[in-house]
């Protein structure tokens, strides 16, 4: 079966990325503070294309904090934002 133009320029351009790889970054990497993800393509060390993947921003603390009051959540509050938990208990 011969092979058209079309198949030619398909399997070089698939031939053009065999050396990329694919990193998953996140959402347990520390710089990402557990709220992002990004699956990485790269070049070596230079990124070619980042998906960002945010679905981990929420993790529910809302709903959880509608069933107790200040006392009690205020320990929740204190696990949202390892860096500066003290903004988030006054807030």
């Amino acid at each position: 079966m011969p092979l058209t133009a079309a198949d030619n320029e398909h399997r070089e351009a698939v031939d053009a990325q065999d050396y990329l790889w694919t990193l998953n970054f996140g959402p347990q990497h520390p710089a990402t503070h557990t709220t992002l993800r990004l699956v990485l393509k790269l070049d070596g060390e230079r990124v070619v294309d980042a998906i960002p993947d945010i679905g981990y921003l929420h993790s529910g603390f809302e709903k959880i904090g509608e069933h107790l009051d200040y006392n009690q959540y205020v320990t929740v509050t204190d696990r949202m934002n390892y860096i500066s938990p003290m903004a988030n208990n006054v807030a």
